[in-house]
């Protein structure tokens, strides 16, 4: 992938909101996203999970399905698959020189200027889903919504909110109530709409919006997934809908909800297109698609040199709430020792007190990445509120897996959480 790394500058990253760019590449390309089904997910947590859950269990039940994420842990493959398979090089490279010859040759982007990574990439996945003839194509919006170069999207099967917590206020809004509006930017008018969002005021903005544009609108509130009784399995209550004897795929509490509306949603796309997509429910098949489902660096459990390491991508403060939740459930008798590195835009303050309630020793790592905060300012703040028994900073991850193995105790588990960059450069040093 060494010459796609090239193309795409990957390690970059820009932001440059506004849909006028996307447009004027779908155009030349001929509009591919209006000529596909497709389900758009937007939220703060869990969208990854959501997307990855409902493209499992549409896949199991047969259909050519598309699925479109991001970031990438690896390989930039990772974000555009079909049928389990990741796009391969030559494609990409291949799209990457269509798109790049439309920009280079059309004076729209002499006045609009060039597209933005995410912008390219997201034209590239769905000119790839047209071509692969996908049934249906599973969109996981970027940042926010509205503004989001997913939102080119003309009118999609379904609209999914996870949802809403306090993230990217410097761009989507300083209050929960802007950040939800934005991220509801992407249902659109005659359309159908489900929300994961549990706040009461929150969820009511979110179903105003979307009956202002006449939208059929569900909220998972309305359905319950529960445990039975003393052993791992769940029943599903739908809206018209019941299965038994499902198994959570994760140990992480927080997926119960996000299945909870990856259920909810599939629903609600048999009840309106079973015809148009030829599909016929199965409870086997759903059973079975969850348990297919994968979502690496979310609560992922490994062994690493003998040492029990769990990852997760928890980058704000509701997601670490939700990921203590899980550890102090499953680890209770466990001390941790902590890998974290955090992006500057995050609250990383009210994140480490949340963190600090597990105790234990923290490694500050470096990034290669010019959004990381320093370990320095981070070290700082944790010495003066004391969050932790010890505090170290390593240079980069592979320094610090080191120093985590040699204060390790036994029984200790090593958690690396903070940001899915910091995920990333692990499973790059493992792997190599």
């Amino acid at each position: 992938m060494s010459r796609l790394d090239e193309i795409y500058g990957l390690s970059g990253f820009s932001m440059n909101f506004g849909l006028e760019r996307i447009r004027a590449l779908m155009r030349y390309a001929g509009n591919p996203q209006n000529k596909l089904k497709t389900v758009h997910i937007a939220g703060t947590n869990g969208k990854g999970s959501v997307s990855r859950f409902i493209y499992s269990i549409l896949e199991e039940h047969g259909l050519n399905v598309g699925l479109y994420t991001s970031p990438h842990l690896v390989t930039f493959s990772e974000r555009i698959v079909t049928g389990g398979e990741k796009i391969k090089g030559s494609d990409l490279e291949r799209l990457n020189d269509f798109f790049d010859k439309i920009i280079s040759e059309k004076d729209d982007f002499k006045k609009l200027g060039a597209p933005s990574f995410f912008e390219l990439t997201t034209a590239i996945c769905f000119l790839y889903f047209f071509e692969k003839k996908v049934d249906i194509a599973v969109i996981e919006a970027g940042l926010g919504g509205r503004l989001d170069a997913t939102n080119i999207i003309k009118k999609p099967l379904l609209s999914v909110i996870t949802n809403i917590s306090m993230d990217h206020k410097d761009i989507l809004g300083n209050s929960l109530k802007k950040i939800a509006l934005d991220k509801a930017g992407i249902i659109k008018r005659n359309s159908v709409a489900v929300c994961g969002e549990k706040k009461s005021k929150i969820e009511g903005a979110i179903k105003d919006y979307a009956l202002s544009l006449n939208a059929e609108y569900f909220n998972a509130n309305n359905v319950k997934l529960f445990k039975r009784g003393e052993d791992d399995l769940y029943n599903y209550k739908g809206l018209n809908t019941e299965i038994k004897n499902i198994k959570l795929p994760s140990l992480a509490l927080y997926q119960k909800y996000n299945l909870k509306l990856s259920l909810l949603s599939i629903e609600i796309l048999y009840k309106y297109y079973k015809k148009s997509l030829k599909l016929k429910l199965n409870d086997n098949l759903i059973r079975n698609g969850i348990l297919k489902f994968s979502n690496e660096g979310r609560f992922e459990i490994i062994k690493y040199k003998n040492n029990d390491i769990i990852l997760d991508g928890a980058h704000n403060p509701d997601g670490i709430k939700n990921l203590v939740i899980s550890l102090q459930k499953f680890f209770k008798k466990n001390n941790f020792i902590i890998i974290f590195a955090v992006m500057k835009d995050k609250d990383y303050k009210t994140i480490l007190r949340r963190l600090s309630v597990l105790g234990g020793d923290i490694i500050f790592t470096g990034l290669n990445n010019d959004r990381a905060l320093s370990g320095n300012e981070l070290k700082r703040f944790s010495m003066q509120n004391h969050c932790f028994k010890k505090v170290f900073i390593e240079d980069n991850i592979k320094d610090a897996l080191e120093t985590a193995a040699k204060s390790k105790k036994k029984g200790d588990v090593i958690l690396i959480c903070g940001s899915l960059y910091l995920i990333g450069e692990f499973k790059k040093t493992i792997k190599n």
